[in-house]
């Protein structure tokens, strides 16, 4: 095709303009962007004709480079299958967990244009983000924030908390339209590297998302490969409690799903309820060979918030002293354990169950090293200064 006619291709095409509905430089709407309209759209823009801005051709060779011309279709955790007609450039997140996940996976942290309140106050883990605007909590929307910022999308949960992220979504696509509500949990073992996969489909970090999931993976399936030939009755006992005392978790949880992942029993996952309490006798009748209490409810110290080892040890000393515990297998043998939660919930799961699979099987995983594991992933993944050496508190002993 030669200039002139190229030329005159493109002002043919002066009408078209960028559309949240539609691919920039779709000039006959077919849904598809070739390489003739490509080209068209270029030179309109640079003839300086139609509606088409320099962020329109960008995104329009985003297409045609990354996606061949055709629009992207992601699937997340909802089940909803959500279509891209351009690369995300304005993105609010409501979940921490996906907010880190976007970091694991490279993308640039300037497109992200709001974090909710829980991330914002995180400074030592999420540094920098408190000057990003904050628009609360699933629970505690700022609507009116979210809206102004006019993002191209935005990250919920996908199967918890979902009356109120289904609320959020249902005032998002009714107000702005354009806007894709991503459902995605980013905390789950067996629906995280899926996840992995699907946001880093959708940002454009494909390369770093098979890389974050191969280094997830090999530690996840290690853990599962050291505990497989493990017989049902010769598993670790372990009671697990959660921040509030006596409370545990049952079947239907998430934390039971890591305890049976790094090989342990739990004697109380026939309960009915998900996070049921349990009378104390009960936790001395099942005379676990393990305990593992979980710590950093509301932001409480240790985690990332300082170097406090004091305080884990001070939750440790206490459950010691419990009334009839001297006689639990756990304690003569000195197998009682503080976890953060900060690295057992949420998306640094894998780190925690690290910790569990040692402290369940130490002579099985002699040559795992959580704390190495933990350390690059804030280094790699994370890109953050932080020496595990001289900051945080996560486990004790």
């Amino acid at each position: 095709m030669n200039r002139h006619l190229l030329l005159a291709v493109a002002l043919l095409l002066i009408a078209a303009t960028a559309s949240a509905a539609g691919i920039p430089g779709d000039a006959d709407g077919n849904g598809v962007l070739d390489q003739p309209e490509y080209t068209a759209a270029v030179l309109t823009y640079l003839v300086g004709e139609g509606g088409l801005t320099r962020t329109d051709i960008q995104d329009a060779t985003w297409v045609l480079a990354r996606w061949d011309g055709r629009p992207l279709e992601v699937t997340d955790s909802s089940g909803q299958t959500l279509t891209l007609y351009r690369p995300l450039r304005r993105v609010v997140t409501f979940t921490g967990e996906s907010l880190e996940t976007l970091r694991s996976l490279g993308f640039d942290m300037e497109k992200v244009v709001a974090v909710d309140k829980y991330s914002h106050a995180k400074s030592a883990f999420f540094p920098g983000f408190q000057e990003k605007a904050n628009v609360g909590s699933i629970w505690s929307p700022d609507m009116e924030r979210v809206l102004t910022l006019r993002p191209d999308a935005v990250f919920l949960y996908a199967t918890i908390s979902t009356a109120a992220c289904d609320e959020i979504q249902q005032k998002l696509e009714a107000s702005s339209p354009g806007t894709r509500v991503f459902r995605f949990d980013c905390f789950k073992p067996a629906t995280y590297p899926g996840e992995i996969r699907a946001i880093a489909a959708a940002t454009g970090c494909e390369d770093r998302g098979d890389e974050f999931v191969g280094f997830y993976e090999s530690v996840m399936d290690g853990i599962r490969a050291g505990t497989a030939d493990v017989p049902e009755d010769g598993k670790t006992r372990v009671y697990f409690e959660y921040w509030t005392d006596y409370k545990t978790f049952a079947s239907g949880s998430g934390y039971n799903e890591k305890l049976e992942i790094a090989g342990g029993y739990n004697p109380f996952a026939g309960e009915s309820a998900e996070y049921p309490e349990v009378d104390p006798e009960a936790v001395i009748v099942s005379n676990p060979e393990v305990v593992v209490k979980l710590t950093g409810q509301k932001l409480a110290a240790g985690g990332y918030a300082g170097h406090d080892i004091a305080a884990l040890e001070a939750t440790r000393s206490a459950i010691l002293k419990r009334p009839g515990w001297t006689r639990l297998a756990a304690v003569a043998d000195d197998r009682v354990h503080v976890v953060h939660s900060d690295i057992l919930g949420g998306a640094q799961h894998f780190i925690g169950t690290a910790y569990l699979a040692k402290w369940f099987y130490p002579e099985r995983f002699a040559g795992l090293d959580p704390n190495a594991i933990h350390q690059r992933y804030l280094t790699e993944f994370q890109g953050l200064d932080f020496n595990l050496a001289s900051e945080g508190a996560f486990v004790y002993p």
